[in-house]
C-alpha cells in the first residue's frame, strides 16, 4: 500500500482520515499550536502539548469498536472537568506516566489499533501569531480568530513566536512517503501552521504535492476567499506551488446552506478564470457530503479519486 502524509489539524484533517486510511498508509501529522478550549487549559496546567486534535486523528484512524471511540469523545459537561474530552485526559495522563506527549500517543495509537500512524508536527508547544490587515498584531491561536473576527480584518501574514523543529519522526515520513496531502483545515491555524515549523518548506520542495481545498468558508479566517486565494496563500507559505488542487462543486442543501449562512460562511467559489488558470492542476467534482447537518469533505470519494491521480504519474508537476 503505498505511503502518503496528510498534514494538517481540526475537524478537517480528522475526516479526510476516515476516507484515506481506506486506500493508503497513512501518516498524519498535526498542529500543536491550540491554545484554547479544553485542550488549552490542559496545555497551561500540565505543560503538555495541546492533545485535542491528536485525538480527532487517532479516533479517526483507529480500528478499535465504536463503542470505545465513541467514549473517548465523550465531552464532560458539568463539574470541573465542564469541556474536557475523555480521550485528552487520557492523553493528558499517559503523558505524565511515560514522560511525553509522543509516547503518550504511541502507546494509544496501539490500543485503539490503529490503521496509519499519528505525529505531531513537533515535540514542542508551538505559539502562533498573526498580523491583521488593520495593523495589529496577535498573539495565540485562540485570539486570532477572534481579533480578525472583532476587527473585521484579514490575515495578512502568520508567524511562530519562536521557531520549533520538526519531529525526527516527521522528516522520517515526509522523506518515505510517495506524495503529500495538505488540508481541509482552518487555512491558516490548522495547515498553514505546519508549514512554519523547522525546515517544513525545504523538505517538501520535490514531493508531490496535493491539496485539498475547505468547502466553506470561515468568517474568522477566509471571509470572501475564493478557491484560488486558499490555494495562493498556501503556495507563499509553502514557496511551491502545488501539484493538485482538489476543488468541490457540489452545492449543499438550501437549509443546511442558509444555516451556515447564518453564520457567515459560504461555499468557497472557483471563478471561471481560476479554472483557466489552474488549468489540468485543479481536480472538480463532487466532493461534498452533509451528515448531521454538517457540510463535510466526501472522504471515502477523496480516496477514491487520489489513489486514480496516483496511478497517472503525468498529473504531478512537481
Amino acid at each position: 500500500m503505498n505511503k502518503i502524509v496528510a498534514i494538517g489539524g481540526g475537524t478537517g484533517l480528522s475526516i479526510l482520515l476516515a476516507g484515506l486510511k481506506n486506500y493508503f498508509q497513512v501518516t498524519a501529522v498535526v498542529t500543536v499550536g491550540d491554545n484554547g478550549g479544553g485542550s488549552g487549559i490542559l496545555r497551561e496546567d500540565l505543560n503538555m502539548l495541546p492533545p485535542g486534535d491528536v485525538r480527532n486523528c487517532l479516533l479517526a484512524l483507529s480500528e478499535a469498536p465504536e463503542e470505545l471511540r465513541g467514549l473517548l469523545n465523550y465531552r464532560f459537561i458539568r463539574g470541573s472537568l465542564k469541556g474536557q474530552s475523555l480521550g485528552n485526559l487520557m492523553l493528558a495522563a499517559m503523558s505524565e506516566e511515560y514522560g511525553s506527549f509522543r509516547k503518550a500517543v504511541a502507546v494509544l495509537s496501539s490500543l485503539l489499533k490503529l490503521k496509519g500512524l499519528v505525529l505531531p508536527v513537533s515535540s514542542s508547544a508551538m505559539d502562533l501569531s498573526a498580523r491583521l490587515s488593520d495593523g495589529s498584531v496577535v498573539l495565540g491561536e485562540s485570539e486570532i480568530a477572534k481579533a480578525a473576527l472583532a476587527r473585521r480584518a484579514r490575515i495578512e501574514e502568520i508567524y511562530l513566536q519562536a521557531e520549533v523543529p520538526l519531529l525526527a519522526e516527521v522528516v522520517e515520513a515526509i522523506e518515505e512517503a510517495e506524495f503529500i496531502v495538505l488540508g481541509p483545515g482552518s487555512l491558516y491555524t490548522s495547515v498553514i501552521a505546519n508549514l512554519l515549523v523547522g525546515e517544513m518548506p525545504q523538505l517538501l520542495a520535490k514531493k508531490k504535492i496535493v491539496y485539498i481545498c475547505n468547502l466553506m468558508t470561515q468568517r474568522e479566517e477566509t471571509a470572501n476567499y475564493s478557491l484560488g486565494d486558499h490555494v495562493l496563500e498556501i503556495e507563499r507559505y509553502l514557496k511551491r506551488p502545488v501539484d493538485i488542487i482538489i476543488g468541490n462543486q457540489k452545492m449543499p442543501p438550501a437549509d443546511v446552506l442558509e444555516a451556515y449562512r447564518a453564520e457567515e460562511s459560504e461555499p468557497v467559489k472557483i471563478t471561471p478564470e481560476e479554472r483557466k488558470y489552474f488549468g489540468r492542476r485543479l481536480i472538480l467534482d463532487e466532493f461534498l457530503e452533509v451528515k448531521n447537518s454538517y457540510i463535510r469533505s466526501a472522504a471515502d470519494k477523496i480516496g477514491e479519486r487520489l489513489l486514480e491521480l496516483y496511478a497517472d504519474e503525468d498529473v504531478f508537476i512537481g
